[in-house]
């Protein structure tokens, strides 16, 4: 399966945040320690939240395409609930005048979700509680097909001219920026 130049362009932008989030945050270690899961759980929260409010003006514009971003912080909120967190503040996000920036969020925040899925299956194997962590893997099984979903509608945006490509890079920029603010830095 070939790779379309959006998604090339965005990895090779993201890359190296991309690579320091994983490698700097330890997001796996500490949502297995039971007493630091809740402070990552309350940060994925609000790192969702402002993905959800930074791309609400654009929901229409991802239906058209047949694409509906996925809105996880409710069940982030259920993980802080059975955890006994409080709801953390909302991250000021600023409005992203493009449908692309508005792509850009959305890879980052789908993009995720194949992590959290990974993460989860070596929870289950190794016999870690998943208190708080239904988030990781809400799709199951249909993972694969909805990121497929979302990389078609970001292709075809991008064809068409509703998106361009310089915008969704942008915000695949500006997503990570924000993820590794909220996930790396308060690690250590």
């Amino acid at each position: 399966m070939s790779v379309s130049p959006v998604l090339q362009s965005l990895r090779s932008a993201t890359a190296d945040i991309h690579t320091a989030i994983e490698t700097q945050a330890d997001v796996e270690r500490r949502l297995r320690d039971l007493d630091e899961r809740p402070a990552m759980v309350a940060r994925f929260h609000v790192l969702h939240s402002a993905v959800e409010a930074a791309i609400a003006p654009w929901r229409a514009s991802f239906e058209a395409d047949g694409y509906e971003p996925d809105r996880r912080s409710p069940l982030i909120l259920k993980g802080l609930e059975a955890l006994n967190v409080p709801t953390p503040a909302d991250e000021a996000v600023v409005a992203l005048p493009t449908y692309g920036q508005a792509i850009g969020w959305v890879y980052v925040a789908e993009g995720s979700m194949l992590g959290g899925r990974v993460m989860q299956k070596a929870m289950v194997r190794d016999g870690i509680p998943l208190t708080g962590l239904d988030f990781l893997d809400p799709w199951g099984d249909g993972t694969g097909s909805r990121w497929r979903a979302f990389m078609h509608a970001m292709d075809s945006a991008c064809a068409s001219g509703r998106a361009v490509e310089e915008d969704v890079v942008r915000g695949g920029i500006d997503a990570f920026d924000l993820a590794f603010r909220l996930l790396v830095s308060p690690a250590r």
